[in-house]
């Protein structure tokens, strides 16, 4: 009777661990620390008035707000969307268009842990929108579309989202999470994608903002990756 209390007392302890241990990487209480540091680090450099768009892999270049998903819903993008950048925040997908150029600017994040980004993403509904802050203009796309697929699904990811041989001449922005919720592997990705309906340039930049997010193209160059490695 002892062991069996024992072997009882045992399973509740780790029953709690594994609960607290649970909560603790969903409510990741350094989460919002990182997304301090980065937002930071990004209107230091905005200060600065940069002639071009930099981006390095692993660093802030973007804010993104969705209006949909709460007043204060904003998260800085760094770039690339290995374990290491999405730990930190939403990531760009290497090998994709940046913010305002024809092309598909795509962005994966997790669902819960690293401030849990993409938990309501499928909450999003045709209309909506999504606003990307960098250094030279405010661009807001209107979502078009949500639905799920299968995390090898490539054609996502291409210019024309779907088409993989259109020539874009819209920008397109699409937006990457695991479906169902878990802390476990799932090979299913909500996708959202959405066009280009607004640019505000920032002061001192007038209309010079798209074609200097498009000089930068080319510091993106390579692969793009799979839904599979961009949204989990």
């Amino acid at each position: 009777m002892r062991k069996l209390n024992l072997f009882a007392a045992a399973c509740l302890v780790t029953g709690a661990a594994l609960v607290l241990y649970t909560a603790y990487r969903i409510l990741d209480p350094g989460a919002g620390r990182i997304q301090r540091q980065l937002t930071v680090k990004l209107h230091t450099h905005w200060n600065e008035r940069p002639r071009q768009l930099t981006v390095r892999l692993g660093q802030p270049f973007a804010i993104m707000r969705i209006p949909r998903l709460g007043a204060r819903w904003r998260f800085a993008i760094v770039e690339g969307t290995a374990l290491r950048q999405l730990a930190e925040g939403p990531g760009h997908v290497q090998g994709t268009a940046l913010p305002g150029v024809p092309g598909n600017f795509a962005v994966a994040a997790h669902d819960i842990t690293a401030g849990n980004p993409f938990l309501h993403l499928g909450s999003l509904r045709r209309g909506d929108s999504v606003i990307v802050q960098t250094a030279y203009a405010r661009y807001r796309y209107a979502v078009r579309t949500e639905h799920v697929v299968r995390y090898t699904d490539t054609p996502v990811l291409d210019p024309v989202p779907g088409h993989p041989y259109a020539r874009p001449t819209t920008p397109f922005i699409t937006l990457i999470t695991c479906t169902p919720v878990t802390l476990a592997f799932t090979p299913w990705r909500i996708v959202v994608t959405g066009t280009l309906v607004q640019i505000t340039p920032r002061q001192g930049y007038g209309q010079s903002a798209p074609a200097r997010s498009a000089r930068a193209r080319s510091a993106t160059a390579g692969s793009a990756t799979t839904p599979g490695q961009a949204g989990h």
